[in-house]
């Protein structure tokens, strides 16, 4: 009866052993547990790359309106560039008119040329600047405020000049750019410093021995002592300016 039952159990354990051995799997679960990880792989990819499909799409569309926003600028620039040039072409023949004396079309890019003279200076016939005073110096007060203008008293070399002159000047005494005080040259001189000519018409010279000259009317006098105060006049070259239209 023992043997029997420990049999039995033999049989039995041996039954419940066999139906627990885990099974081998079969060749298509085989290929399923295979084919997983590749198609994970290949799922991700594809999903990165249609992200990377769309942020290039996205960027493309940016790129393009940037690219528009960045012409319609451009043209916007040049349109107020043609303005600008138009305005200043505009501003210079406005200065030009009212400030130039003169304007010639001699440049050879067809340029006007513009004749300046400054403040409180002006033109008396000539392609010369004078500034003809209000108050009185002496010669050498007068001389001195000349080149602190970077000008010079008067120089009077023929009569067309002097006539022109004239025109503008009240009938006081103005004293002028001729002189004989350099001791180390006898004669007279002007202030560039050229000598007075025998040649010079329209001057009225008196035997005396002041050594200043000055401007009376139409006539050049050379009898005044140079420490009198009287007014004066200056002159210089003016300032050229040229206006040139490249366009």
């Amino acid at each position: 009866m023992t043997e029997e039952i420990a049999y039995a159990d033999l049989e039995f354990n041996k039954s419940y052993a066999q139906e627990n051995i885990p099974k081998p799997p079969t060749p298509e679960e085989k290929g399923l547990l295979t084919s997983f990880p590749w198609r994970l792989a290949a799922l991700t990819l594809l999903t990165l790359c249609l992200a990377l499909t769309v942020g290039l799409l996205a960027l493309g569309v940016i790129f393009f309106q940037v690219t528009s926003i960045c012409q319609e600028e451009n043209v916007k620039l040049k349109e107020k560039e043609k303005a600008l040039q138009t305005n200043f072409s505009s501003t210079l023949e406005e200065i030009r008119e009212s400030l130039c004396l003169e304007g010639e079309a001699k440049n050879k890019n067809n340029g006007m040329s513009c004749i300046l003279c400054p403040t409180n200076w002006q033109r008396m016939g000539d392609n010369t600047c004078y500034y003809n005073s209000s108050e009185k110096k002496t010669w050498n007060g007068s001389r001195n405020f000349c080149a602190s203008q970077n000008s010079t008293l008067l120089m009077i070399k023929d009569k067309e000049k002097l006539e022109n002159v004239s025109r503008y000047c009240i009938k006081e005494h103005y004293w002028i750019g001729l002189s004989r005080r350099n001791t180390e040259r006898p004669g007279w001189f002007w202030e560039d410093p050229t000598a007075l000519s025998t040649s010079e018409k329209g001057i009225s010279i008196y035997r005396r021995n002041n050594p200043c000259a000055y401007l009376w009317d139409k006539y050049i006098y050379v009898d005044q002592r140079c420490d009198e105060n009287n007014f004066w006049i200056c002159e210089k070259a003016p300032l050229q300016l040229w206006f040139t239209d490249n366009q």
